[in-house]
């Protein structure tokens, strides 16, 4: 839904592109200067008892302890058909020949099971094939039962076929149900939860349905009845989450140990085009990313996500922010920091989305380069003044009360007069007050996502459509995550 809103928002931008400048947006009214005490004008907080309770946060395992991962115990050996060397498969049967070969598995199935040979499917895979590389049909034991399985790739399915009651059956078949798939390759070649089993790692690419290609990863394993995947991607329903990584524009994949504890990582990498034509405005503005996927001992889950070096004022702050739910609170307080002090950093709106759309058609010959907007005058003042609440946070997180009650201060004094600022200014005494009557990070917690969610505007600078395809779409539970 998100990407669907930045789309939405690069196209409406792009039709707008030559039209009027954007209308300056004007200072919230202010019926008084912010102080250390609520003002008569300011909606009240209800007491922490009537909030509805906080929403759960997602948890994120920094490394897994590969102590407690235990060896699987090999299955009891299984029995396959026997084999008659004479039997050659029929090409003209096993494969369907509409547009490409592709496998017919059930006349697959009847050969080996009326004594065909495994390898003399392989040799009919390299006659019929041309383009036929080593890992397209293999043998190997990827059940633990001490029979090699069969496991083939006609580049629109792979296919694992292993024995049980003497009679060959299917384990796997995985492929792309969008019927968008270009490929589909396959590995065994890792233990990624150092188990003592091999996974069979499948690689989709395909064309997505905005009409650029993407890359799906899947990792299965052998649980002793079938294939089970092991990668919790995307949560798309109440804790419901697609088992399989994915990124478009065809990232590169790589695993290897990332955080050095023995257990090896799934890593994708973003390959988005560069500089960005016309047709992909709605990436704007774009830095390339990493997703990690980290053994949790149930599953590769999605530890965390990492961009190159922020540009953009929103960009540093969306990433301490990650930082600060990851629990890497001296990376998120030095970003926190750069939100508020460093200059280089460049201011975004709607007007500079637009110049920046408008600049991709420029480049590709549609129109002259336009004139750069005037930057925002409420983007930073309102992103420090959070940063600095945010610093606060931070500081109660780890015990530190005396920071905590400096930062509070400093930001007051920084941005008590400034009116772009007001609005996080109550945000951060709404928390405050709630907490220093409890002492519970919770109740403060409650009080600021209340206030969020009475006015959801603050949200808005933060992260929103505008903000590009990569931006996080605040919530009012996004301003305080810790429990």
């Amino acid at each position: 839904m998100k990407k669907l809103l930045s789309l939405i928002f690069a196209i409406s931008l792009t039709l707008s592109a030559c039209g009027t400048a954007q209308t300056q947006i004007a200072p919230p009214a202010q019926t008084s200067t912010p102080t250390l005490a609520p003002t008569e004008t300011q909606t009240p907080i209800p007491p922490t008892a009537t909030i509805t309770p906080l929403p759960t946060i997602p948890t994120f395992t920094p490394s897994f302890d590969v102590s407690t991962i235990v060896t699987l115990t090999p299955a009891e050996k299984a029995e396959c058909p026997k084999e008659n060397p004479s039997l050659n498969p029929d090409t003209k049967i096993l494969f369907n020949k509409d547009k490409l070969p592709v496998l017919n598995e059930t006349a697959l199935l009847d050969f080996l099971n009326s004594g065909g040979a495994p390898s003399a499917v392989i040799d009919s895979f390299v006659h019929e094939f041309h383009w036929f590389r080593p890992d397209m049909g293999i043998q190997q034991d990827i059940t633990g039962d001490g029979i090699d399985d069969l496991i083939l790739n006609d580049s629109r399915f792979v296919y694992v076929l292993g024995c049980k009651n003497k009679e060959y059956q299917t384990w796997l078949r995985d492929t792309d149900e969008s019927n968008r798939l270009l490929s589909i390759q396959f590995s065994t070649s890792y233990d990624l939860n150092l188990n003592g089993r091999p996974e069979i790692i499948t690689e989709i690419q395909g064309h997505g349905g905005f009409g650029y290609p993407y890359k799906r990863i899947s990792v299965f394993e052998w649980n002793g009845s079938g294939f089970a995947p092991l990668i919790q991607g995307e949560e798309y329903k109440d804790n419901q989450y697609f088992p399989f990584a994915d990124m478009d524009f065809l990232p590169d994949v790589a695993i290897y140990d990332t955080d050095e504890n023995g257990a090896l990582e799934l890593v994708l990498k973003s390959n988005a085009p560069s500089p960005i034509p016309q047709k992909y405005t709605h990436l704007i503005p774009w830095r390339d990313e990493k997703h990690f996927y980290i053994w949790n001992g149930t599953h590769l889950a999605l530890s965390r996500v990492e961009f190159t070096i922020p540009q953009y004022r929103f960009q540093a702050l969306q990433d301490a922010d990650r930082e600060s739910l990851y629990g890497n609170y001296k990376s998120a307080l030095s970003l926190y920091q750069d939100v508020i002090f460093n200059k280089e950093l460049k201011t975004w709106s709607p007007a500079i989305a637009e110049n920046e759309i408008a600049k991709a058609y420029a480049e590709e010959g549609s129109q002259s380069t336009p004139t750069p907007p005037s930057p925002d005058p409420a983007e930073y003042p309102s992103l420090a003044a959070y940063a600095y609440y945010r610093i606060l946070l931070l500081h109660l997180a780890q015990g530190q009360e005396a920071e905590a009650t400096s930062t509070y201060q400093t930001l007051q004094e920084t941005f008590g007069t400034e009116p772009y600022a007001a609005p996080y200014i109550e945000m951060a005494t709404a928390f405050w007050e709630s907490y220093q009557s409890t002492q519970r990070m919770y109740d403060g917690c409650a009080a600021a996502i209340q206030y969020a969610v009475e006015h959801p505007e603050i949200l808005v600078p933060l992260g929103s459509d505008y903000h590009g395809w990569q931006s996080h779409i605040y919530e009012p539970a996004d301003v305080c995550p810790f429990r």
